[in-house]
């Protein structure tokens, strides 16, 4: 009685070959569930920095934007500014030119 009592007991200890394939593939799949969750979150934590990298080019290309159009604002008044002044300074020129052309008749 002993000996069957031993023998029962190493048989429940030992699990049977299907309970140790069910084991093994229980822990395949936690392995592969806890991979697959982590090549998510490492994922979503690349796309995040994307995204944060993404907006600050956005960000700086506005900026750039905005300061291209401040430049070319500027730009374009000094052109009428600088054409306004040759414009002016052919005037004086011309209005000397006819002030000495009448000198040299007198």
């Amino acid at each position: 009685m002993d000996e069957d009592f031993k023998t029962q007991a190493l048989e429940s200890a030992l699990p049977s070959p299907s309970e140790t394939l069910l084991s093994i593939r229980l822990l395949d799949f936690k392995t592969s569930l806890l991979e697959a969750i982590e090549e998510l979150r490492i994922r979503r934590e690349t796309e995040n920095n994307y995204e944060d990298q993404i907006n600050k080019i956005v960000i700086e290309k506005q900026e750039l934007e905005w300061q291209k159009e401040t430049l070319q604002h500027q730009t374009d008044t000094l052109q009428q500014q600088n054409k306004e002044a040759m414009a002016a300074f052919k005037k004086q020129l011309q209005a000397r030119m006819f002030a000495m052309e009448e000198e040299k008749v007198l």
